[in-house]
């Protein structure tokens, strides 16, 4: 594993994002470079692969969204906003990483999806969110933001040791954040990005600029819960990105907000992140 574009890796084991960006003569930009492995989420070289939902049939059915349509694309601000690369549309039920054993599907994923169920079905949210609800949601958009990562067409930026602990624990360099969205489009939304501006020493742009093409900013919208889910390079801690306006639930804070409570924003892309270089939020 390399974060480092000129060690060699074999282009024909990279994810086909990375071998069809290879092919079109372009540069690799900083990214995890990791040959595509039997499973994302754990070490086994053999089994039996499973097709893991990236949203699961619990949440499609409870909000009737099993035939939402998602169109995944590439937007490339390099130049100017233009669509670099895209696939076909698809119903949301057929939206699923194909790339994961079956020990990790129906074990550890499984028993998530059991305990989050409850929290992001509940009729009303309007209760103070306990410790217990913040560690399981933080795991599952984590988990979510993970699936996204290597399944959709985006740098992959999470490496394997961040992937695997999530089978046991939230790993040291996620932070996830919630708010509410009044406007929505359909049930689901989300995006990946790097974090959107920070003011940084004049003597370490150049590094910054690379630590923030490395680190991973994905905003997902679950009907009107929007939640910002941040991966940061090892050279990060996971509190020096923030994004504004939104509420911690992990690392935990000292107070946890109530669903009534969260900050609210037009729509699922209304946190503007930027570096926190001076600590805690």
């Amino acid at each position: 594993m390399t974060t480092n574009p000129e060690q060699p890796v074999d282009p024909s084991n990279l994810r086909r994002f990375d071998r069809n960006l290879l092919d079109a003569g372009h540069q690799l930009a900083p990214r995890v470079l990791e040959p595509v492995p039997f499973c994302w989420f754990c070490e086994a070289e053999t089994g039996t692969r499973s097709k893991e939902h990236i949203f699961p049939k619990w949440l499609l059915v409870h909000y009737g969204a099993m035939n939402e349509m998602v169109h995944p694309h590439r937007i490339s601000m390099a130049l100017g906003g233009l669509v670099a690369s895209e696939r076909g549309a698809r119903p949301l039920r057929a939206h699923y990483n194909g790339e994961v054993c079956a020990a990790c599907n129906n074990g550890w994923m499984a028993s998530l999806e059991a305990s989050a169920k409850p929290i992001l079905t509940q009729r009303a949210l309007h209760k103070r969110i306990t410790e217990e609800e913040a560690v399981v949601l933080a795991r599952w958009f984590a988990k979510t933001a993970v699936n996204l990562n290597v399944s959709q067409p985006y740098r992959l930026l999470v490496e394997a040791l961040s992937r695997h602990d999530l089978a046991t624990h939230i790993p040291d360099r996620f932070a996830v954040y919630l708010f509410r969205v009044r406007r929505q489009n359909g049930v689901v939304d989300w995006v990946q990005k790097s974090p959107d501006a920070g003011i940084v020493p004049s003597d370490r742009v150049a590094e910054f600029a690379r630590l923030g093409a490395l680190t991973l900013v994905t905003h997902i919208r679950i009907a009107d819960v929007g939640a910002v889910i941040v991966h940061v390079p090892e050279a990060l801690r996971s509190l020096d990105v923030l994004p504004e306006g939104t509420a911690r639930i992990y690392p935990l804070p000292p107070r946890l907000p109530t669903w009534e409570g969260l900050p609210r924003h037009d729509d699922y892309l209304g946190p503007f992140t930027t570096w926190n270089l001076g600590g805690a939020p």
